[in-house]
């Protein structure tokens, strides 16, 4: 299976299938970092959690749903589908961050969301976070500051992993991809070549390439469970190359 629904570290015996939110050891930086505890117990407990395997969908665009998520940790791209019938990847959301917000104001999913690595997430009833922001007001500020967010990264996703040379867009994926990685500060998961490609613009065979020659300059190194180490002082020079 792709998905698994699965007890996590935060959740108690009491909270068998939910979420503890008041644990949750990003919760400072999700949907509902100003709620009280006491908001919590009650207003988040329809809250499940689920743990899904890279390539694994979260939805598909224009799909029905009543769902937000919120990411715990791991890489999802949102990709659109082309007129021409191509994808393209459009963003990448990470820990903290939240997919399928456009739910509140429309009834489909915009984009169609893929884990890149293994992701850990909880997923959200619409009617929840309607049901707190009626209660709370905060909610209302927090979900403006979200879309305004998603907007930016939008406009920072087209500029930086769309213009420059393929080394210089690889270099300001491994950059973006460190910035908020679960293993340390000069570490992150990377997704497969494909996907990699497909991220920057370039073919697999292309992206490939860049990481080799990477590696052989030292700049990253590559582990066994797929994790890159980065030199992210010499990727910041190559970042800034606009050729």
């Amino acid at each position: 299976m792709n998905v698994e629904n699965r007890k996590a570290y935060c959740i108690d015996a009491r909270w068998l299938g939910y979420s503890k939110c008041s644990a949750c050891q990003i919760r400072s930086s999700v949907l509902f970092a100003d709620l009280d505890e006491s908001d919590l117990d009650h207003l988040l407990r329809p809250i499940e959690h689920y743990i899904y395997k890279p390539q694994a969908s979260l939805y598909g665009e224009g799909e029905a749903s009543d769902s937000v998520f919120t990411i715990r940790s791991g890489v999802v791209k949102l990709v659109k589908l082309l007129p021409n019938g191509a994808q393209r990847v459009v963003r990448l959301l990470r820990r903290g961050d939240a997919a399928g917000l456009e739910l509140l104001l429309d009834q489909q999913y915009h984009h169609t969301a893929v884990a890149l690595t293994e992701l850990d997430v909880c997923r959200i009833g619409t009617d929840v976070i309607r049901d707190i922001g009626l209660l709370n007001p905060k909610i209302h500020d927090q979900l403006t500051k979200r879309w305004q967010k998603n907007l930016d990264e939008a406009d920072a996703f087209i500029v930086e992993l769309s213009t420059g040379s393929a080394a210089a867009r690889l270099a300001r994926l491994l950059i973006k991809l460190a910035d908020t990685s679960d293993i340390d500060e000069e570490g992150c998961m990377v997704p497969p070549r494909e996907d990699i490609g497909e991220i920057i613009g370039t073919s697999t065979e292309t992206a490939s390439r860049i990481i080799a020659e990477f590696k052989r300059r030292g700049l990253v190194d590559e582990t066994h469970n797929e994790c890159l180490h980065c030199d992210s002082t010499a990727l910041q020079k190559i970042a800034l190359d606009d050729d």
